[in-house]
């Protein structure tokens, strides 16, 4: 994809990337969750006093927060089911199928998940200091002015302070996460790897129920990132440097051509181009072949050509490499 940025020319490289590419293979995932009893305060602040207006324990709907959970777990091609919805459906399959050779559906993974968090919100008040600045000009004319009369002048800069107050509703969300992921191998769960974390969320002020969806929601996209893939896009700069044919052909978009022209000046040449070098790494990362854009990004760098876009396109490659992960 090219894009024009002022006076730049940009190539764009998008690739879904993976650090966990044996769990990718799998099709059905189930997903078992524990839920921790979930402590809740909302607090009311003022400047001149600060009260809990309400604490304890935060009524749980956990259907309401595996749904939320199941559906905010993003897996390319993946059906993700919880725990009870898997269970409910080998219920419904046996009823309407018979009973000889039949065998339960079996998932390919299984994500077993206990969570826990605390909620802090509620409705705060702060002073907030604005400074302001001031310059005047201030003119007098005279009839018979003197020779070398100035009638306007600058009066001296002036700043002061307003104090304002300041009104938010928010909150803040403690989250805590830690289990496992099992493999099916021929009908046997094998450990594949754990998950744990933390994060400390900032949230809008929210009722229970939507506290709850919100949470669950962010979760499932914390772990769609530690498993599943992640659509990434590179922009690496085309290098204007010598203003050949070829150059001209990569910014109209046709690259098979300008690498023809590249290759075959780099062949021909007596004399070592670092932009040659650096647009032909580029075509190459933008074809996948990795090792061979590093090899040419390297002969740019080593020809003389220490620019930054080079070093930025070298540092890209440990990012797209298939082989590496997130």
């Amino acid at each position: 994809m090219l894009h024009g940025c002022a006076d730049r020319h940009l190539l764009q490289l998008e690739r879904k990337i993976t650090n966990d590419s044996k769990f990718n293979k799998t099709e059905t995932v189930v997903v078992d969750l524990e839920f921790s009893e979930i402590d809740y305060s909302e607090r009311i602040v003022s400047l001149h006093s600060n009260r809990v207006f309400k604490k304890g324990a935060l009524p749980q709907n956990k259907k309401i927060i595996i749904d939320a959970l199941s559906e905010s777990l993003s897996f390319d091609g993946k059906s993700v089911f919880s725990l009870e919805e898997y269970q409910r459906i080998k219920k419904d399959l046996r009823k309407i199928r018979p009973a000889a050779g039949y065998k339960d559906p079996k998932p390919d993974a299984l994500i077993r998940l206990k969570v826990s968090y605390s909620i802090q919100t509620g409705r705060y008040e702060k002073e907030r200091v604005y400074s302001f600045y001031r310059k005047e000009t201030r003119c007098r004319y005279l009839k018979k002015p003197p020779k070398k009369y100035k009638p306007c002048r600058d009066t001296e800069n002036s700043t002061w302070d307003e104090i304002r107050l300041d009104r938010n509703a928010s909150g803040v969300v403690d989250l805590w996460y830690s289990g496992d992921v099992y493999l099916n191998e021929n009908d046997q769960y094998i450990h594949h790897r754990s998950l744990n974390g933390y994060q400390s969320i900032t949230t809008l002020y929210q009722d229970e129920k939507v506290l709850n969806q919100s949470i669950a929601a962010g979760l499932g996209l914390i772990i769609s990132n530690n498993l599943g893939t992640v659509d990434l896009a590179v922009r690496l700069e085309i290098d204007e440097g010598n203003h050949n044919e070829a150059i001209e052909w990569l910014k109209r978009g046709e690259i098979e051509v300008a690498r023809k022209i590249l290759e075959k000046d780099v062949t021909e040449n007596m004399f070592e181009s670092s932009t040659d070098y650096y647009n032909l790494g580029l075509i190459y990362h933008i074809y996948g072949d990795f090792e061979i854009a590093r090899e040419y990004y390297a002969k740019a760098i080593n020809a003389g050509g220490y620019k930054r876009m080079y070093v930025e396109a070298l540092q890209n490659i440990k990012v797209l490499n298939e082989k590496s992960t997130l």
